[in-house]
C-alpha cells in the first residue's frame, strides 16, 4: 500500500482544518472561564457527598434561571479534616461577578435541596479579578509554548533539526483544531482545557516520535537508490498499527468517562476525543510526509535519492 502517493490529500485535509480552526476561532471567539475572566467562586460545605448532576439540578429553579448566571458545571470535592478527624464534601460552583441578592439565591437553592448550612459552616466565596485571569492565561500560553520548544530540541537532538520542526508543525495543528472546535461550540475554556492540551501534546509528539524512529532504522537499512517517500510509505506501514490501536483503545476509554462521568469533566474528556484523534493523524499524516517533502527538496539536484544514508 502507497500511502505516500496520497500525501498531499492529507496535508491539505490538515490545512484546512487549521484554517476552519482559525475561521471559527476568530469570528465566534472563545467562551473562557471564571479563571481568565474574573467571576464569583462559592464553596458550599455539604453534610454528604454529591454528584454535580444533583447541583444542577438544584441550582435549576425559574429563580437562578432568570438571574442568567453563566455558571460552570459544579464540581464537588471531598477532602479529610485532620481538626475534626471526619470527611467533609462540599461543591464548588463559577459563575460572573454576582451581588450580595445573587449570592442568597443560589444559597437558598442549595439550602431548599441539600439542607440548610450550619453555624460553624465553610462557607467561601471569593471574588476573582480579572487580572488574575490573565495572569492565569498568559502563564498557561507559557506552559504550551514551552512545551513545543522542549520538545522541539529533544526531537532535533534524537532525530534531527527537520524532525523537530514537522512535529512542532504537529502539535501546532492539534492545539487549533481542538481550539476551533470549542469556539464552534462554545464551549468553555479553563484550566482543564489548558491541562487536556497539554495532555495531548504529549500523546501526539510519543506517536511521532515512534513513527520518526521507524524512520530512522529504515533509513539505515535502504539502498541510496530508494526516495525518502518509500523510506517514509514503509515506516507508516510499520507503524501504523501500534498507533491505530494505542489511539482507538485509549478513545474508547475516554469515551466511556465521557459519557457516564460528571459534567465537571466532560469538556475535558471531550477534548482528549479530539487531541487524541487529530494528534494521531498529524503524527502520521502530516508531519512524516511534510518531512519526506522537506528532506526531498533539500537534496541538492533535487533527485529525490538518498544520498547519504547515514542513520539521521
Amino acid at each position: 500500500m502507497n500511502l505516500m502517493k496520497y500525501k498531499r490529500f492529507f496535508m491539505l485535509v490538515a490545512v484546512a482544518a487549521m484554517l476552519v480552526s482559525i475561521a471559527a476561532w476568530a469570528v465566534k471567539g472563545l467562551n473562557f472561564g471564571i479563571e481568565f475572566t474574573g467571576g464569583t467562586s462559592i464553596r458550599y460545605p455539604l453534610d454528604q457527598k454529591v454528584t454535580s448532576t444533583e447541583v444542577w439540578t438544584a441550582l435549576n429553579t425559574p429563580e437562578i434561571q432568570a438571574l442568567d448566571l453563566e455558571l460552570s458545571p459544579p464540581q464537588p470535592y471531598s477532602y479529610f479534616d485532620a481538626e475534626s478527624g471526619t470527611q467533609k464534601h462540599g461543591v464548588l460552583i463559577q459563575t460572573r461577578f454576582i451581588n450580595q441578592e445573587e449570592e442568597e439565591q443560589i444559597l437558598k437553592a442549595l439550602g431548599a435541596a441539600f439542607g440548610p448550612l450550619a453555624a460553624d459552616s465553610a462557607l467561601q466565596i471569593n471574588q476573582v479579578e480579572p487580572i488574575i485571569g490573565k495572569e492565569m492565561l498568559l502563564n498557561a500560553m507559557y506552559a504550551v509554548i514551552i512545551a513545543w520548544v522542549l520538545m522541539l530540541i529533544y526531537i532535533a537532538i534524537r532525530f534531527e533539526f527537520r524532525s523537530g520542526v514537522v512535529s512542532l508543525v504537529a502539535l501546532i495543528h492539534d492545539v487549533l483544531i481542538i481550539i476551533g472546535v470549542f469556539a464552534l461550540l462554545g464551549k468553555e475554556v479553563n484550566m482543564n482545557f489548558i491541562a487536556a492540551a497539554l495532555t495531548i501534546i504529549g500523546y501526539s509528539i510519543n506517536n511521532t516520535i515512534v513513527i520518526f524512529d521507524r524512520v530512522r532504522e529504515n533509513l539505515r537499512l535502504k539502498k541510496r537508490t530508494d526516495t525518502y517517500d518509500e523510506v517514509v510509505n514503509l515506516s507508516l506501514l510499520q507503524s501504523l498499527r501500534r498507533c491505530l490501536n494505542t489511539a482507538v483503545t485509549t478513545v474508547l476509554a475516554v469515551l466511556v468517562l465521557y459519557l457516564v462521568g460528571s459534567p465537571a469533566i466532560r469538556d475535558f474528556m471531550f477534548a482528549l476525543i479530539i487531541g487524541l484523534t487529530v494528534g494521531t493523524y498529524s503524527s502520521a499524516f502530516l508531519a512524516t510526509p511534510l518531512w519526506a517533502i522537506w528532506k526531498t527538496a533539500g537534496e541538492k539536484g533535487s533527485t529525490g535519492r538518498l544520498a547519504v544514508a547515514k542513520g539521521e
